[in-house]
């Protein structure tokens, strides 16, 4: 008799695969870290991993349909305002959250690189990133027309100046040890206010 396949169990499998990858990636390099180390780091048999992932490259998108997610409710709550650099600074302390974790910006560091080379993460990644800035882009364009945010600049160039920003947030850690993402907060939202506002 065909066993049925338990969904939460499913998921706890993936996310298990997911974290035991991020770690192998981010000390060995994307290049360096074989499935045997994946498999190892997770406590799985190569069976149960290609169950859920046949390549790293597989992988890698999981982490890009992964931080999809992640985005859906900033770009709602960018979708929904009606004063988007308020949006933006409230947006601010979740994303410092996130960065906090010094191993993120080392994962997106490796998934960039990897993304130079390898179409298929690249496509993932780059959709991920035009989704969020072209949200960003929207609601400061609605801002602009409403008196709220600076003309000077077209929104598409601002949108991407926000997002240059917070890809340098959340690899800083890579190089300075000492980095803690939080203690910029006020920072950061100063410098958005004085980009964006008029």
């Amino acid at each position: 008799m065909a066993r049925t396949p338990n969904p939460k169990l499913g998921a706890r499998r993936r996310i298990q695969i997911l974290r035991a990858a991020a770690t192998c990636f981010t000390r060995k390099g994307f290049h360096q870290t074989t499935m045997v180390d994946i498999c190892t780091a997770a406590g799985l048999s190569a069976g149960g991993l290609y169950r859920y992932f046949k390549t790293k490259d597989d992988i890698i998108v999981a982490f890009a349909e992964e931080e999809r997610i992640e985005n859906e409710p900033l770009i709602r709550v960018l979708q929904e305002t009606n004063d988007p650099v308020a949006a933006l600074t409230g947006i601010t302390p979740h994303i410092l959250v996130a960065f906090s974790d010094l191993d993120y910006g080392r994962l997106a560091v490796e998934a960039l690189a990897e993304a130079s080379r390898n179409s298929r993460v690249k496509q993932a990644l780059a959709r991920n990133e035009e989704e969020l800035t072209q949200a960003i882009a929207h609601a400061l364009a609605r801002g602009q027309s409403a008196g709220q945010v600076r003309k000077t600049f077209a929104a598409d160039q601002l949108a991407t100046t926000v997002m240059m920003l917070y890809s340098g947030l959340a690899s800083r850690g890579i190089l300075d040890p000492a980095y803690t993402p939080r203690a910029y907060e006020q920072l950061v939202n100063e410098l958005l206010d004085r980009l964006l506002r008029p």
